[in-house]
């Protein structure tokens, strides 16, 4: 199942350097990279960063993350929650789809999430 919403989701993307299914830990469960993004470390890192979220929204008051966006030189990097404890990681080229991204995230988030809520 995993696979199947990993692989459409690169496929309908332009731009798509990589896909990934993460737990809140950082830890892949399932990703489809082409050679040489750094997904290990990217989905480790975005863990920790909800992490922080999270407990800024909380002295907050803003609710759950659902969606969060880093764009740097190199990649425009989503990740966007499936559940509470799971994330779709996905990785952009510079010059990516940034509203077909977020649309076909948000078709992926309801394809998994009877998988995983």
């Amino acid at each position: 199942m995993f696979e199947s919403v990993l692989s459409r989701l690169h496929e309908r993307v332009e731009g798509t350097l990589a896909v990934s299914l993460v737990g809140v830990d950082g830890i892949p469960v399932h990703s489809i990279s082409q050679e040489g993004i750094p997904l290990d470390s990217l989905s480790a890192e975005f863990g920790s960063f909800i992490k922080s979220i999270r407990l800024s929204n909380t002295e907050l008051d803003t609710g759950d993350v659902t969606q969060f966006a880093l764009v740097t030189e190199k990649y425009t990097t989503f990740l966007s929650a499936v559940s509470s404890d799971y994330f779709i990681l996905m990785v952009l080229e510079p010059g990516g789809n940034y509203g077909r991204a977020r649309f076909e995230l948000s078709k992926a988030k309801q394809a998994l999430w009877s998988e995983l809520g």
